[in-house]
């Protein structure tokens, strides 16, 4: 009883203790499996920061890039926003100058309509009758002077509406110096009771007045055009080969009226041309009247070379095939004027001759001393030597 009761309390206390000693290796492997799953844990949560830092980097890195195409596409709709005003004023600018053009072109016709219709008075008043004639019918008959002082009212009238109309344009622009005020500009409608040369000297001095005041926005119009044009059509280039015809309208114009004697000259008509009311004339009344007036008379002056001008601009604008056939309708309808012709030297009595201009690129002939074979090359070149044997053998 004693052995195996030892026995039994020996593998009892084995027992416990290599119970506890399974217990502390487990407690060991349960200590080492947590380390390890602490460290996995750890090494996960360092893989974690990091890829949560590549993943804020790579957010950020996105946001930016999306922030660079946001200010494009924002910098793209402000420059498509300015070329959209920018079209818009210049559509604007371009419809006000369309308008503008329109109610010129409208002014001008309406303007070519009135000298239109203002040129058979003028013609006409060409035969009116002159002194001692006029004074005469003015007080032989009644109605003689009624209808001439009707006529003198209703041509005043006509000037000052277009005096009128003259001073209304060159007050509607404001590049044109504003002239006197209305109250010392002359009345509308002069008194006939007055003394005519003092009508007709405020007349002139109005419209002298109205001419100062829009010369020199007209000259600077004209010189800017001309110069658009040059540039536009290259005529610039060719400066100072033609220094008369590079100068400015302006002064062209300036230039030629120093000297409006030659001008003057060829407006004015031979009373002979005319014919003027009351007056008849004899043959040898009519050439002691072309002795004295050799130049014209200052009183008939005749304007039809602009009238023409002004015709065929007109024509050419509204239907250019039929400006020519409407001209030459005009010229026929125009009355001729006399040639001056040297009478003194008909019958051979002056020789005619007339000088030729001087030759250009001429050369006289030189004679040229050929060599032998020349004929000969020629010959075999075009085949006569074979045409002359062929025709010899026929």
């Amino acid at each position: 009883m004693g052995l195996s009761g030892k026995r039994s309390r020996k593998t009892q206390n084995n027992d416990v203790y290599w119970d506890d000693y399974s217990d502390m290796e487990n407690e060991q492997e349960f200590d080492a499996e947590d380390y390890d799953d602490d460290e996995v844990e750890d090494e996960d949560d360092e893989e974690g920061t990091y890829d949560e830092e590549d993943g804020t980097a790579e957010e950020d890195k996105g946001n930016d890039d999306e922030m660079e195409q946001l200010e494009k596409e924002y910098s793209e709709l402000h420059k498509q926003q300015d070329n959209l005003k920018n079209l818009k004023r210049h559509k604007d600018e371009d419809l006000l100058k369309g308008q503008a053009v329109k109610n010129q072109k409208a002014l001008w016709y309406k303007i070519l309509e009135l000298r239109f219709l203002l040129q058979k008075p003028y013609s006409s008043s060409n035969r009116l009758p002159q002194e001692p004639v006029r004074s005469s019918l003015y007080g032989s008959d009644e109605g003689v002077s009624a209808a001439y002082s009707a006529l003198i009212t209703s041509s005043k009238e006509t000037l000052d509406s277009i005096l009128e109309l003259q001073e209304a344009l060159l007050a509607q622009n404001p590049s044109i110096a504003q002239g006197s005020d209305v109250s010392e500009r002359p009345p509308k409608h002069l008194d006939t009771s007055k003394n005519l040369d003092d009508n007709f000297d405020e007349e002139w001095s109005q419209i002298s007045q109205m001419h100062k005041r829009g010369a020199p926005f007209r000259d600077r119009s004209i010189n800017k055009w001309q110069r658009m044009t040059q540039v536009t059509t290259g005529a610039a280039a060719f400066k100072g080969k033609l220094q008369a015809f590079n100068q400015d309208i302006s002064s062209q114009v300036a230039t030629y009226m120093r000297d409006p004697s030659r001008m003057i000259k060829q407006m004015r008509l031979r009373r002979s041309a005319v014919n003027i009311f009351g007056n008849i004339l004899e043959a040898n009344d009519n050439s002691n009247e072309e002795k004295t007036h050799i130049d014209g008379d200052p009183e008939l002056l005749d304007d039809s070379e602009f009238y023409q001008h002004l015709l065929r601009e007109f024509f050419e604008t509204v239907d250019p095939t039929s400006s020519k056939k409407a001209l030459d309708t005009l010229r026929k309808m125009q009355p001729k004027k006399r040639k001056i012709v040297d009478r003194r030297a008909s019958k051979s009595r002056k020789i005619r001759y007339n000088v030729h201009e001087n030759i250009v690129n001429f050369m006289a002939p030189e004679s040229m001393n050929l060599p032998l074979m020349v004929p000969k090359l020629f010959g075999d070149l075009f085949g006569l030597k074979s045409q002359r044997s062929s025709a010899g053998t026929a």
